[in-house]
């Protein structure tokens, strides 16, 4: 399970980082800064460092893309906190080791 969640974050971030390059690079929409030039990988880095918002700051996002970026941040804090919550509750109905309650 903790594998699947993992796989599922990685390929939401892989999602953003597409359409990030998508939109800065084919649409035109926007850019991102803090580097001389970007290829793709560089657009994947700056959504897991959006999605788990760590914001480095080495790269930063202007213009109308930044939206996306923002959007991105809350959507990783958001769906981080619900997957540490659900493998939380799934892991403790699966404990062998529980602790009797208060008399």
């Amino acid at each position: 399970m903790v594998f699947g969640v993992l796989l599922l974050h990685i390929g939401e971030i892989w999602l953003f980082g597409f359409t990030g390059w998508w939109l800065t690079e084919i649409a035109g929409i926007g850019q991102l800064a803090g580097y001389e030039t970007f290829i793709f990988i560089d657009y994947v880095f700056f959504s897991a460092v959006s999605y788990t918002t760590v914001g480095y700051g080495e790269i930063y996002a202007l213009g109308p893309v930044r939206f996306l970026y923002g959007t991105l941040a809350l959507t990783g804090f958001v769906l981080i906190t619900w997957s540490a919550s659900f493998t939380f509750i799934e892991m403790q109905k699966h404990w062998k080791f529980r602790i009797p309650p208060h008399h």
